[in-house]
Protein backbone atom coordinates (compact mmCIF):
# COMPACT_ATOMS: atom_id res chain seq x y z
CA UNK A 1 0.00 0.00 0.00
CA UNK A 2 1.37 3.38 -0.83
CA UNK A 3 1.40 6.36 0.77
CA UNK A 4 -0.28 9.56 -1.27
CA UNK A 5 2.93 11.65 -1.40
CA UNK A 6 2.19 15.35 0.39
CA UNK A 7 4.11 18.50 -0.05
CA UNK A 8 5.29 20.02 3.06
CA UNK A 9 2.87 23.22 3.73
CA UNK A 10 5.46 26.36 4.24
CA UNK A 11 2.39 29.01 4.62
CA UNK A 12 4.91 31.81 4.54
CA UNK A 13 6.17 30.65 0.72
CA UNK A 14 2.46 30.13 -0.40
CA UNK A 15 1.49 33.70 0.86
CA UNK A 16 4.42 34.67 -1.01
CA UNK A 17 3.79 33.39 -4.28
CA UNK A 18 -0.16 34.43 -4.45
CA UNK A 19 1.27 38.43 -3.70
CA UNK A 20 3.64 37.82 -6.11
CA UNK A 21 1.28 36.16 -8.63
CA UNK A 22 -0.94 39.20 -7.51
CA UNK A 23 1.48 41.65 -8.38
CA UNK A 24 2.33 40.12 -11.63
CA UNK A 25 -1.12 40.66 -12.57
CA UNK A 26 -1.39 44.11 -11.35
CA UNK A 27 1.77 44.84 -13.51
CA UNK A 28 0.94 43.41 -16.88
CA UNK A 29 -2.82 44.35 -16.62
CA UNK A 30 -3.74 46.99 -13.66
CA UNK A 31 -4.99 46.60 -10.45
CA UNK A 32 -8.69 46.80 -11.82
CA UNK A 33 -8.17 43.32 -13.89
CA UNK A 34 -6.63 41.69 -9.72
CA UNK A 35 -9.67 39.48 -9.23
CA UNK A 36 -9.19 36.61 -6.75
CA UNK A 37 -10.16 33.56 -9.50
CA UNK A 38 -7.24 35.11 -11.82
CA UNK A 39 -4.64 35.46 -8.94
CA UNK A 40 -6.02 31.29 -8.26
CA UNK A 41 -5.25 30.73 -11.84
CA UNK A 42 -1.84 32.71 -11.90
CA UNK A 43 -0.27 31.18 -8.80
CA UNK A 44 -1.63 27.20 -9.15
CA UNK A 45 -2.94 27.44 -5.21
CA UNK A 46 -6.85 26.58 -4.53
CA UNK A 47 -8.93 29.20 -3.89
CA UNK A 48 -8.65 27.89 -0.48
CA UNK A 49 -5.35 28.40 -0.01
CA UNK A 50 -5.81 32.06 -1.32
CA UNK A 51 -8.56 32.47 0.94
CA UNK A 52 -6.60 31.15 3.80
CA UNK A 53 -4.03 33.92 3.13
CA UNK A 54 -6.35 36.69 1.70
CA UNK A 55 -10.14 36.50 2.62
CA UNK A 56 -11.14 39.59 0.05
CA UNK A 57 -9.74 41.45 -3.36
CA UNK A 58 -9.14 43.92 -0.82
CA UNK A 59 -6.91 42.11 1.62
CA UNK A 60 -4.75 40.71 -1.57
CA UNK A 61 -4.41 44.58 -2.17
CA UNK A 62 -3.17 45.24 1.17
CA UNK A 63 -1.32 42.74 1.12
CA UNK A 64 0.59 44.04 -2.15
CA UNK A 65 0.94 47.48 -1.17
CA UNK A 66 2.55 46.33 2.21
CA UNK A 67 4.65 44.25 0.08
CA UNK A 68 5.77 47.92 -1.36
CA UNK A 69 6.83 49.37 1.59
CA UNK A 70 8.17 46.73 3.27
CA UNK A 71 11.05 46.46 0.12
CA UNK A 72 10.93 50.81 0.47
CA UNK A 73 11.73 50.47 4.13
CA UNK A 74 14.03 47.57 3.85
CA UNK A 75 16.11 48.84 0.98
CA UNK A 76 16.11 52.62 2.95
CA UNK A 77 17.56 50.41 5.96
CA UNK A 78 20.20 48.75 4.03
CA UNK A 79 21.29 52.32 2.73
CA UNK A 80 21.42 53.41 6.05
CA UNK A 81 23.77 51.05 7.52
CA UNK A 82 25.69 51.89 4.68
CA UNK A 83 26.31 55.10 5.64
CA UNK A 84 29.45 56.31 7.94
CA UNK A 85 28.23 59.98 8.75
CA UNK A 86 25.30 60.15 10.89
CA UNK A 87 24.51 63.78 10.33
CA UNK A 88 22.00 63.59 7.28
CA UNK A 89 22.11 59.52 7.33
CA UNK A 90 18.53 59.06 6.77
CA UNK A 91 17.50 62.14 4.12
CA UNK A 92 20.45 60.34 2.19
CA UNK A 93 18.91 56.51 2.54
CA UNK A 94 16.15 58.19 1.48
CA UNK A 95 17.28 60.17 -1.51
CA UNK A 96 19.25 56.85 -2.77
CA UNK A 97 16.52 54.51 -2.28
CA UNK A 98 13.76 56.97 -4.04
CA UNK A 99 16.56 57.67 -6.85
CA UNK A 100 17.56 53.98 -7.75
CA UNK A 101 16.99 53.02 -11.27
CA UNK A 102 14.09 50.54 -11.43
CA UNK A 103 13.48 47.28 -13.68
CA UNK A 104 10.93 47.41 -15.70
CA UNK A 105 8.57 44.80 -13.87
CA UNK A 106 9.00 46.90 -10.70
CA UNK A 107 8.60 49.86 -12.58
CA UNK A 108 4.98 48.67 -13.59
CA UNK A 109 3.69 47.18 -10.95
CA UNK A 110 5.03 50.75 -9.03
CA UNK A 111 3.01 52.50 -11.24
CA UNK A 112 0.01 50.55 -10.98
CA UNK A 113 -0.27 50.84 -7.36
CA UNK A 114 0.61 54.51 -7.84
CA UNK A 115 -2.21 54.82 -9.80
CA UNK A 116 -4.66 53.18 -7.23
CA UNK A 117 -3.10 55.09 -4.73
CA UNK A 118 -4.37 58.14 -6.44
CA UNK A 119 -7.77 56.73 -6.53
CA UNK A 120 -8.15 55.13 -3.53
CA UNK A 121 -8.39 57.27 -0.27
CA UNK A 122 -7.60 54.48 1.79
CA UNK A 123 -4.60 53.70 0.21
CA UNK A 124 -3.39 57.01 -0.02
CA UNK A 125 -4.14 56.89 3.91
CA UNK A 126 -1.79 54.06 4.29
CA UNK A 127 1.28 55.83 1.67
CA UNK A 128 0.92 58.86 3.91
CA UNK A 129 1.50 56.59 7.13
CA UNK A 130 4.24 54.89 6.06
CA UNK A 131 6.49 58.07 4.65
CA UNK A 132 5.53 60.27 7.49
CA UNK A 133 6.72 57.01 9.73
CA UNK A 134 10.04 56.84 8.17
CA UNK A 135 13.36 57.60 10.15
CA UNK A 136 14.17 61.33 9.88
CA UNK A 137 17.34 62.87 11.07
CA UNK A 138 17.47 65.19 14.18
CA UNK A 139 18.21 68.84 12.90
CA UNK A 140 17.64 72.50 13.73
CA UNK A 141 14.48 74.24 11.83
CA UNK A 142 17.03 75.13 8.90
CA UNK A 143 18.49 71.79 7.97
CA UNK A 144 14.54 69.62 9.24
CA UNK A 145 13.44 72.38 5.89
CA UNK A 146 16.46 71.92 3.49
CA UNK A 147 16.22 67.86 4.14
CA UNK A 148 12.65 68.00 3.46
CA UNK A 149 13.22 69.89 0.25
CA UNK A 150 15.92 66.99 -0.50
CA UNK A 151 13.03 64.37 -0.08
CA UNK A 152 10.23 65.99 -2.13
CA UNK A 153 13.14 66.02 -4.55
CA UNK A 154 13.90 62.12 -4.18
CA UNK A 155 9.47 61.91 -4.60
CA UNK A 156 9.81 64.23 -7.87
CA UNK A 157 12.38 61.66 -9.51
CA UNK A 158 10.81 58.52 -8.20
CA UNK A 159 7.40 59.75 -9.96
CA UNK A 160 9.00 61.46 -12.87
CA UNK A 161 10.55 57.64 -13.28
CA UNK A 162 7.23 55.92 -12.69
CA UNK A 163 5.51 58.26 -15.43
CA UNK A 164 8.44 58.64 -17.89
CA UNK A 165 8.95 62.02 -18.08
CA UNK A 166 12.21 64.14 -17.02
CA UNK A 167 13.96 61.76 -18.61
CA UNK A 168 18.22 62.78 -17.84
CA UNK A 169 20.86 60.66 -19.29
CA UNK A 170 22.82 59.00 -16.34
CA UNK A 171 25.70 61.81 -16.03
CA UNK A 172 22.76 64.13 -15.15
CA UNK A 173 20.81 61.91 -12.69
CA UNK A 174 23.92 61.33 -10.77
CA UNK A 175 24.23 64.80 -11.16
CA UNK A 176 20.93 65.76 -9.83
CA UNK A 177 21.43 62.70 -6.81
CA UNK A 178 25.02 64.14 -5.65
CA UNK A 179 23.46 67.56 -5.08
CA UNK A 180 20.64 66.51 -2.88
CA UNK A 181 22.95 63.98 -1.33
CA UNK A 182 25.21 66.96 -0.75
CA UNK A 183 21.91 69.27 0.68
CA UNK A 184 20.93 66.74 3.18
CA UNK A 185 24.60 67.46 4.81
CA UNK A 186 24.62 71.16 5.30
CA UNK A 187 22.85 74.26 5.86
CA UNK A 188 23.75 77.46 3.14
Amino acid sequence: MSKAHHRPKDPAALRQQLLDSAAQIIATRGLPALTLDKVVKESGISKGGLQHHFATRQALVDGVFETLQDQMRAEIDQEMAREPQAQGRATRAYIRACARLMPDHEQEMNRALMAAMMADPYLRDQWAEFINQLPQDPGDEAISRQRLLCRLAADGMWFAALCGYHTQAPEQRRWVVERLLELAERVK
